[in-house]
């Protein structure tokens, strides 16, 4: 079955340079696009501010001339602002491009940027928190929805708000240092800054209804086939001719992805998106797992390379099938699989039971014989389902698939019990960043990978969690173990209830070089990844102290009958393991029971978990 796959996946290889000169002659593909618009201007504590509001119209309007929902909201307070924010980011999630655009009043405190709302008075340094908003937090909420985020900010006014606080509160020296806004240290993942003016430098507000630099702003913005990189060195050119120097705009980017805000209709804007199809393509097959190929079946649903993709995941699909505990592959490739595994299958698809009448009403239009449309996949249903898949060219396998679902005209109903778990892998492997980043949009994952670039890892989410497997090869110090987690932007991970210490252990179990037995006989005790439960110096032993990492409660455990033990008298961390390697092994090839026990060290592998 793998060779049949690896077969297939060199013939994509050929196919994709055709595809691509099939692409250019393609109109330019849609994305979903959104922006959030600010302009503050009537400020309570200080003067009001001539232009914000005119500024924030400008920019949207030229954004909804280039295809943008805008949300454009003027003279919020500090709680209007997070509200607005909020509920732009529930409508946001999986945006392709998400723009954050403000004008109004900003000013640093502590080396950190923050937007003032219009009822800000910052008597005293209590009082930053709860009347601004730190730009920092905003971008990296921006980052989580969408997958990459430009963020404008023509907060570098002259402030008498934050004047006062720091002539108030602070020596004049440090009042002075402390004018427009700090250069931003963080390292973001799939967003580009761009502030108004340079850190300590003042914006012009301007003479003639609109800012210089939201002026440069709308005239660049809509120039057809141009990357945004480089329209932002032309605004930035304008704005320093318009105030002799002045005023120098600033970019920090770290996108991972080309942005075209304008692609014309001419055979340039076809191109340009017929590469960007293709980079995601490419990222794809190099990454080769179910959920590449769906992430990129989604950004292009109608894509030219889009049957290639299907067939590409479809293949995968089988193979997980193939190698399901209970199924059998006969000569002919026709695979036979047990009915749990493929309810489960059917069940991770999303498959309804109106789906799955409307299956068998569309197999038995088309002659095939798949009995009663009651929506139970009995024997005569799934060997209707075989029969087509073969006749589709699809891999025959009785399991309804989203290849299965397409042919024969089913439209699955939207239901993802990934929205709780995901699991990307079943194996762990070596992950290229920049691929990684263009098709995954979570910037904890692609911080992940580019501090683990060169190592083999899995990867999965779990209510919001990501969640690392990490092939380490070495016993590491505990405190060491603890570090890498930490590098990684986690910790060493806290199973706090069943379910999760159940989704951690099946993040892992699949790959056997996770599991690690003590001698090579078959009865060998095996004993799998660490994470983040460690017993504190001096506890009562073996069973007493017993903490995580991150002082969470120790509300569940799932310790291994009669442990721990503390063997050697020194065995302070806790990692999975399988009592018995024979006794506890099923026929797939793995084991039951995600339990735990103490030992001296880190293990060789470990699991990582990032809020």
């Amino acid at each position: 079955m793998t060779g049949s796959i690896g077969k297939r996946l060199a013939v994509l290889r050929v196919l994709v340079l055709a595809c691509v000169m099939a692409l250019a002659s393609l109109p330019a593909l849609a994305e979903k696009r959104t922006a959030f618009i600010v302009g503050n201007a009537a400020y309570t504590n200080a003067l009001p501010l001539a232009n914000p509001v005119n500024d924030a119209r400008l920019v949207a309007a030229t954004l909804e001339g280039l295809g943008f929902d805008v949300t454009l909201a003027t003279d919020l307070t500090r709680v209007g602002l997070a509200a607005e924010f909020s509920a732009f980011l529930d409508r946001t999630l999986g945006a392709d491009v998400t723009l954050f655009y403000y004008a109004g009043h900003g000013m640093q405190f502590e080396g950190r940027n923050y937007l003032l709302g219009t009822d800000a008075a910052l008597r005293s340094a209590f009082d930053v928190q709860s009347e601004a908003l730190p730009l920092d937090r905003i971008v990296q909420m921006l980052e989580e929805k969408a997958r990459a985020a430009l963020v404008f900010v023509d907060a570098c006014r002259d402030n008498p708000l934050a004047t006062q606080f720091y002539t108030q509160n602070f020596s004049p020296t440090r009042a002075l240092a402390t004018r427009g806004l700090a250069p931003m240290s963080e390292r973001f993942q799939g967003s580009m800054l761009m502030f108004a003016a340079s850190p300590g430098q003042v914006a012009y507000d301007g003479a003639l209804g609109n800012s210089p630099f939201t002026q440069a702003l709308a005239k660049h913005l809509p120039t057809e086939n141009v990357e945004i990189l480089t329209l932002m060195k032309r605004v930035i050119r304008d704005v320093k001719a318009e105030t002799e120097d002045k005023q120098v705009p600033t970019v920090t980017n770290d996108l991972a992805l080309e942005v075209y805000l304008n692609l014309g209709e001419g055979g340039e804007g076809a191109a340009l998106a017929a590469g960007q199809e293709e980079a995601i393509f490419e990222a794809a097959l190099a990454i080769n797992s179910e959920r590449a190929w769906d992430i990129y079946l989604q950004r292009f649903p109608s894509g030219a390379m889009r049957d290639l993709a299907l067939a590409a995941r479809e293949d995968l699909t089988a193979e997980a099938l193939a190698g399901a505990p209970g199924s059998v592959v006969s000569d002919t490739g026709r695979i036979t699989v047990a009915r749990e595994a493929a309810a489960a299958a059917e069940r991770s698809l999303g498959l309804s039971p109106d789906n799955a009448r409307a299956v068998q009403a569309a197999l038995n239009a088309r002659g095939y014989d798949a009995g009663s449309q009651d929506g139970v996949f009995g024997t005569r249903t799934r060997r209707a389902i075989a029969d087509f898949q073969a006749a589709a060219g699809l891999p025959s396998t009785g399991v309804v698939t989203k290849g299965t679902a397409k042919a024969l005209g089913i439209a699955l109903t939207e239901f993802e019990e990934s929205d709780r778990k995901i699991y990307v892998s079943k194996n762990a492997r070596r992950y290229d960043p920049a691929q990684l980043a263009l098709i995954e949009d979570d910037s904890r994952l692609i911080k992940a990978a580019r501090v683990l670039d060169g190592k083999e890892f899995v990867y999965g989410f779990f209510e919001g969690r990501l969640y690392v497997g990490l092939l380490n090869w070495t016993w590491e110090d505990y405190e060491a173990a603890k570090k890498i987690a930490e590098d990684v932007g986690g910790y060493l991970a806290t199973l706090t209830s069943a379910d999760e210490n159940a989704f951690a252990f099946e993040l892992v179990r699949y790959d056997r070089r996770f599991w690690k037995g003590h001698s090579t006989r078959s009865d060998t005790t095996t004993f799998g990844p660490t994470f983040g439960l460690f017993q504190i110096d001096g506890a009562r032993e073996p069973d007493g102290g017993w903490q995580w990492v991150t002082g969470e409660p120790m509300t569940f455990t799932n310790w291994l009958p009669g442990s721990p033990i503390n063997a050697n008298g020194n065995s302070s961390y806790g990692a999975f393991i399988w009592d018995i390697w024979g006794r506890n092994l099923r026929p797939d090839g793995t084991f039951a029971a995600p339990t735990w026990h103490d030992f001296s060290h880190a293990t060789p592998s470990l699991l990582i978990e990032i809020e």
